[in-house]
C-alpha cells in the first residue's frame, strides 16, 4: 500500500516526487493497459509468514478385563487405565510486510509474531461391564462408564493453571428379534487452543453490510437523533463528517480480534438415545437413529459483527433507538478518524473489536439417522447406504452476561452472523451412496443434498432484507460477464443436489485404480452477495464450506497393497 500510495499519478500527472526505492508512476485510472510491466513491478513485493507447530506426546496405557463376570452375564468385566502427557506449541513469525497493518492490499490484516506453549497432564480409566446376556428379551444388557482428569499448564507469566473432571455413562440393551436400544450422557471440555490464548491483537477483516452512522439524514433518518449521533462521534466519527459517513466497502468493515491467556476450557453436557435395528426378516438390513442433545457452556468465543452493532445501537427497524454514549457495548466500535467509517487503514481503525472469552453459550439438538442394505441381485452385489440428518435446533449467544445479548437461531438461515461454526447447517441433509459389485469392479453413485436456507429474521430486523432483483450498475451490484442483468435474490438459497460417481477395478495383483467424478450435474454455488456471511465463511459471494465452488472435477488414485 505505500508504494501503491506512491506510484499513484496526481491531478497534475506527477507521481514519485521523492524517487524512492526506484519507484515508477502507475495510471490506475486510464484505460486497460494504462500500468506499465515497469509499474506492476514496482508494486510487486514477496512476503512471508512462517507458522511451526509442535505436539509432544508420551502415554500409557493398560486394557484387559478382570476375569470376573456378574451373576446373569457371561463376559468378563472389561476396563482401561491410562495416563497420558502432552505439550504444545505454536508460533508465527512474519515479515515487516507482513506484521505492518495494512500494508500487504488485500492480506485482510496483519500477521503479528507470536509464540505459545501449554501442557496438560491426564489420568483416565473405562468399564465396560455385561449386566444380563443370553436371556429372554435380554441377549445383552451393557453399562459402560469413564472418567478423565486432567491438569493444565499455560506457558505465558501470570497465566493461570487449572484442573478438569469429565466423564461419562451410558449403555446398550440388545432385546432381541434385531432390535437394540442405546444411550449415553457425557459431561465434556474442551480446552482453549493456543491461537485463542496467545494470538495478538490484530485487525482485520468481517463483513457488515449496514452501518447505524452511514449514509446522508435522507438516506438514515436515525442520524437526526442526538443520541445516535453522539455515539457515533463517541467512537471517533468527527462533527463534520456526520451524513457524509459511506458504508463499509466491499459489505466489509474491519474487525480487531485476539487471544485472551485468561480463558478457560469450554464445558459441555450432551446425551444420546437411539436404537438400532437389524430385523431377521430383511437380510443385509441395519437401521440406526439417535437423537442428540449438546450444550456447551462457558463457550470460547467472540461476539458477532450482528451482536456488536445491534447491542450498541439496537435494530434499524427500530431507528437505532438503544444508541447511548453511556452504553458499555458502543465501546466496542473504533471509527475512521478520516472517514469515520468501520473500514480503511488498520493502523488507525479498529472497527468491531471482539476478543476471546468464556461468555459464549452453544446449544444444537437433532436427529441421525443411518441405513444400510446389501443383497446379490445376480448379475452383481448391490449396496445401498445411507445417511440423514434433522437438526431442531443451532443457537448461539455471544455474552450470556448480557440481558440484551441474543439466542441465534442459525440452523436453516445464513447472515454476518450465521453460520457461527463454519458450514451452514441446515434442517435437514441427507446422502445416500448406490454400489454395483461385480467381479472386478465396483460403480458407485453417491446423492448428496441439502435443504434450502434464507437470510436470518433477526439479521432482516437489524440490517434490512438482502438484495434482491437484476444485477446491474444501476443497482449497485457488480456486473461481471454474464452476471450483468442477472435476476437473483441474495436473501434465498434454494436446495441443492450433487452426485458424484467412481468407478474402482484392479490393474494388477496388489494395484487398484478409483477414478471419480465430483459434482457431476456441473452445479455452480449459490450467489448470495458479498454481505451475507462472515469474511472467515463466505468467499466470493457465496459459501464454500458449504457449496461446491469449483463445478465438476476429475480425481484419480492407486492403491498399493504390501
Amino acid at each position: 500500500m505505500t508504494r501503491a500510495r506512491q506510484s499513484l499519478l496526481t491531478n497534475d500527472g506527477v507521481s514519485c516526487l521523492d524517487g524512492s526505492f526506484g519507484c515508477v508512476p502507475a495510471n490506475f485510472f486510464g484505460a486497460q493497459g494504462s500500468i506499465s510491466e515497469a509499474a506492476a513491478n514496482f508494486l510487486r513485493v514477496e512476503s512471508f509468514s512462517i507458522n511451526r507447530a509442535s505436539l509432544g506426546q508420551v502415554k500409557g496405557l493398560i486394557s484387559g478385563d478382570v476375569g470376573i463376570a456378574v451373576p446373569f452375564a457371561t463376559d468378563a468385566i472389561g476396563f482401561a487405565i491410562g495416563a497420558e502427557y502432552r505439550d504444545y506449541f505454536a508460533s508465527q513469525n512474519s515479515d515487516l510486510l507482513s506484521q505492518t497493518p495494512g500494508e500487504l492490499g488485500g492480506a485482510g490484516g496483519a500477521a503479528p509474531n507470536f509464540t505459545g506453549r501449554y501442557n496438560v497432564t491426564e489420568v483416565y480409566g473405562e468399564l465396560i461391564a455385561p449386566i444380563v446376556q443370553d436371556k429372554p428379551f435380554f441377549e445383552n444388557l451393557t453399562v459402560e462408564a469413564g472418567a478423565r482428569y486432567s491438569t493444565y499448564s499455560i506457558g505465558a507469566p501470570g497465566s493461570p493453571s487449572y484442573d478438569t473432571f469429565t466423564w461419562k455413562a451410558g449403555g446398550t440393551w440388545e432385546i432381541g428379534y434385531g432390535v437394540k436400544v442405546r444411550g449415553n450422557y457425557s459431561k465434556a471440555v474442551r480446552a482453549p487452543n493456543i491461537n485463542e490464548l496467545f494470538s495478538p491483537l490484530s485487525t482485520g477483516l468481517t463483513n457488515l453490510a449496514v452501518d447505524p452512522c452511514a449514509g446522508t439524514l435522507a438516506q438514515n433518518p436515525a442520524l437526526a437523533n442526538a443520541n445516535v449521533r453522539d455515539t457515533c462521534i463517541s467512537q471517533g466519527a468527527a462533527v463534520s463528517l456526520l451524513g457524509q459517513i459511506g458504508q463499509p466497502a466491499a459489505g466489509q468493515a474491519n474487525l480487531t480480534t485476539g487471544g485472551n491467556v485468561n480463558l478457560k476450557p469450554e464445558t459441555a453436557t450432551t446425551w444420546t438415545a437411539g436404537v438400532v435395528l437389524q430385523p431377521d426378516f430383511v437380510p443385509g438390513l441395519v437401521i440406526t437413529a439417535d437423537y442428540y442433545n449438546i450444550k456447551v457452556k462457558d463457550a470460547v468465543s467472540t461476539p458477532l459483527p450482528g451482536d456488536i452493532v445491534s447491542a450498541c445501537f439496537g435494530s434499524a427497524a427500530s431507528n437505532y433507538a438503544a444508541a447511548s454514549v453511556n452504553n458499555p457495548a458502543c465501546r466496542l466500535l473504533g471509527r475512521s478518524p478520516s472517514t469515520g467509517g468501520l473500514d480503511g487503514d488498520p493502523a488507525d481503525t479498529l472497527g468491531l473489536i471482539s476478543q476471546n472469552s468464556n461468555l459464549g453459550l452453544i446449544t444444537t439438538d437433532g436427529v441421525d439417522v443411518t441405513a444400510s442394505y446389501s443383497r446379490d441381485i445376480g448379475f452383481a452385489r448391490l449396496g445401498l447406504v445411507g445417511n440423514a440428518n434433522w437438526t431442531f435446533s443451532q443457537k448461539f449467544n455471544a455474552d450470556t452476561t448480557n440481558p440484551n445479548s441474543l439466542d441465534r437461531e442459525c440452523v436453516g438461515y445464513y447472515s454476518v452472523n450465521c453460520p457461527f461454526t463454519g458450514s451452514l447447517q441446515p434442517k435437514f441433509q441427507s446422502s445416500l451412496r448406490a454400489t454395483l459389485g461385480f467381479e472386478a469392479v465396483d460403480v458407485s453413485v453417491v446423492w448428496r443434498h441439502l435443504a434450502g436456507f434464507s437470510q436470518e429474521p433477526q439479521d432482516v430486523i437489524d440490517s434490512g432484507a438482502y438484495y434482491a432483483g437484476a444485477l446491474a450498475a444501476t443497482a449497485g451490484q457488480p456486473t461481471v460477464g454474464d452476471l450483468e442483468g442477472r435476476n437473483v435474490n441474495f436473501g434465498k438459497i434454494n436446495a441443492y443436489d450433487y452426485f458424484d460417481l467412481s468407478l474402482r477395478f484392479p490393474i494388477a495383483e496388489r494395484l487398484t485404480l478409483i477414478a471419480t467424478v465430483n459434482n457431476l450435474t456441473d452445479n455452480q454455488p449459490p450467489l448470495v452477495g458479498s454481505a451475507a456471511g462472515s469474511t472467515t465463511f463466505n468467499s466470493g459471494n457465496t459459501f464454500p464450506s458449504t457449496y461446491d465452488a469449483v463445478g465438476r472435477r476429475y480425481t484419480m488414485q492407486v492403491n498399493v497393497r504390501f
